[in-house]
């Protein structure tokens, strides 16, 4: 009979820092310092060594018994090549006495693996992470109810270059209604030659015989003006190539950027990866691409082309409809104000006049 057993072997020498449980929280976390051995017998040299790999922790709820499932199910024997917990204690031995002994150690494994998952599981980044979605899952609840009956319209726009660029020019514009119909979408002749750009793959030869901003400035500004609200996967930019346009060719501009919902925030409290920033000591949400945020909210592929201005717009309000709708769905009532104490009467006058002092802080 063999005595082979998998030995967890921890060796940080630190104890568990914050900023990792955050990175593990939303990307998962192959631990450094954290090995599974298949030893064979006390004293005797490892069969295998495997790193341990925690799968991200916010896509489990941060459900302890889910997390270990997972976590026992992916080993990294070689980097990047991840195997399931069967398939490590196959390629440790190919004596089925040693691999039926590595078998009935799996539930000391399980103990053990539990015992640091609760260790990440105990820090205050969960519960800072959980408190943010929360209350992004309010507000959502909020706005379903606010734009019941409201006019729609999701706008996405190429551009030149950044909208902090002054120089930067709109190369194509497409709005979407509220089910993802095409509202208008429009190629724009900036009237020179299109520089190469990452962002988008419109070329010169594209918009040869397309119109300039000034020709179809009046149907786009109207169209925006009869929306309740205008959606925008970061409305910042996106207003900002309007008003810089309008600007320039001395068009008229009356939008409200008070009526604009940006969906990249609202994705960003929701599903954004929480960081700590080391040099100004505090934590943060990270703001995720349209494609990332879609296909974590959605649990689906990005749909189309992810530098088109339209098939962004259509992406964006699909993305708007189903963070909506986890708003809804959501069993959640606002934080309760704490109610103010009453200042006690007290004969001690010094002490009556700290205590209104502090009432009124």
């Amino acid at each position: 009979m063999s005595n082979a057993q998998l030995i967890l072997l921890d060796k940080r020498s630190q104890p568990l820092k914050d900023y990792l449980v955050a990175v593990a929280a939303s990307d998962g976390l192959t631990l450094r310092g954290v090995e599974v051995m298949a030893s064979p017998a006390k004293g005797e040299t490892a069969l295998l060594k495997a790193q341990l790999v925690l799968p991200p922790l916010e896509d489990h709820d941060f459900d302890l018994k889910k997390i270990v499932e997972a976590t026992l199910n992916r080993f990294e024997i070689e980097p990047e090549q991840p195997v399931p917990l069967d398939a490590l204690i196959e390629q440790a031995s190919e004596d089925e006495a040693v691999r039926k002994a590595l078998r009935r150690s799996v539930p000391k494994l399980r103990q053990q693996v539990e015992k640091l998952v609760k260790e990440f599981l105990a820090s205050e980044a969960i519960e800072l992470i959980r408190q943010r979605r929360n209350d992004a899952l309010y507000k959502l609840k909020q706005l379903a109810r606010d734009l019941e009956g409201k006019k729609l319209l999701c706008i996405d726009i190429e551009a030149t270059d950044v909208s902090t660029k002054p120089e930067a020019d709109i190369i194509q514009v497409s709005l979407c209604d509220e089910k993802g119909d095409e509202v208008l979408n429009q190629l724009i002749n900036p009237g020179y030659d299109i520089p190469e750009n990452e962002k988008h793959n419109i070329t010169t030869e594209m918009v040869q015989d397309a119109p300039y901003a000034t020709q179809i400035w009046d149907n786009l500004h109207q169209l925006l003006l009869d929306a309740d609200h205008v959606l925008a996967y970061s409305t910042e930019s996106d207003f900002a190539y309007l008003e810089n346009t309008a600007g320039k060719k001395q068009l008229t501009f009356e939008l409200d950027y008070g009526t604009w919902i940006d969906v990249a925030e609202l994705a960003r409290d929701l599903v954004g990866a929480m960081r700590w920033h080391s040099e100004r000591q505090y934590w943060f949400f990270k703001t995720p691409k349209l494609t990332d945020a879609y296909e974590k909210v959605l649990g689906r592929p990005f749909p189309g082309d992810a530098h088109d201005a339209l098939d962004d717009a259509r992406a964006t309000m699909e993305l708007f409809h189903a963070m909506l709708e986890r708003g809804r769905k959501a069993d959640i009532q606002p934080k309760k104000k704490a109610k103010k104490k009453e200042p006690q009467v007290s004969n001690n006058l010094l002490a009556l006049a700290f205590a209104q002092a502090k009432q009124k802080s």
